[in-house]
């Protein structure tokens, strides 16, 4: 008799506590889920200001490895141009080094990588990726607004190393986010 009642009120009580709950169901699985997006202020961030480049992902993922290679070739090109005539598609023919010391005061990865120690980073060679990656105008466009804006900012080191501001028309015959 007392296995009955407690039985009975078991199942009362389990009745009583859905009552209030409402099962909605929308079909949404994990592949069809919107993927999260990156939020720039968050640490692990790779495009947060003055972060180390081997942080995080883009998507809040780990890097990818040979897309920092690939950047870093891009990176090494671009500090050249700041000492030597620029190899872009379209140069400025009016170029002239921006660096108060174009020989003694180059710019270096570490001037802007202040959290990661990029010295031991080798020269990196020019492949078919890098290829692909050279003709997606919007890719190279937002690279080299990132890292011109990096240059200008007086946070770090490579700002003091130079005898004008950079802009885009300091390496390009005409600014490339307008072509």
């Amino acid at each position: 008799m007392m296995r009955t009642i407690v039985l009975f009120g078991s199942l009362i009580l389990l009745f009583g506590c859905s009552q209030n709950v409402e099962n909605v169901g929308s079909g949404e699985t994990l592949d069809s889920a919107p993927k999260p997006v990156a939020d720039s202020n968050s640490r692990l961030s790779s495009s947060a200001a003055g972060s180390a480049p081997f942080m995080g992902g883009g998507n809040g993922g780990p890097p990818d490895p040979q897309m920092m290679l690939n950047k870093a070739y891009f990176m090494q090109h671009f500090v050249a141009a700041l000492t030597s005539l620029p190899s872009n598609k379209n140069p400025n023919p009016k170029w002239s080094s921006p660096l108060k010391d174009p020989s003694g005061g180059k710019v270096k990865c570490g001037d802007c990588h202040t959290k990661a120690d990029m010295s031991g980073l080798p020269q990196q060679e020019d492949s078919p990726a890098i290829e692909k990656l050279h003709e997606n105008k919007e890719f190279m466009v937002d690279l080299m607004t990132k890292w011109v804006a990096k240059l200008n900012n007086p946070e770090f080191g490579a700002k003091e190393k130079l005898k004008q501001e950079v802009t885009c028309t300091t390496c390009h015959a005409k600014d490339p986010r307008e072509e």
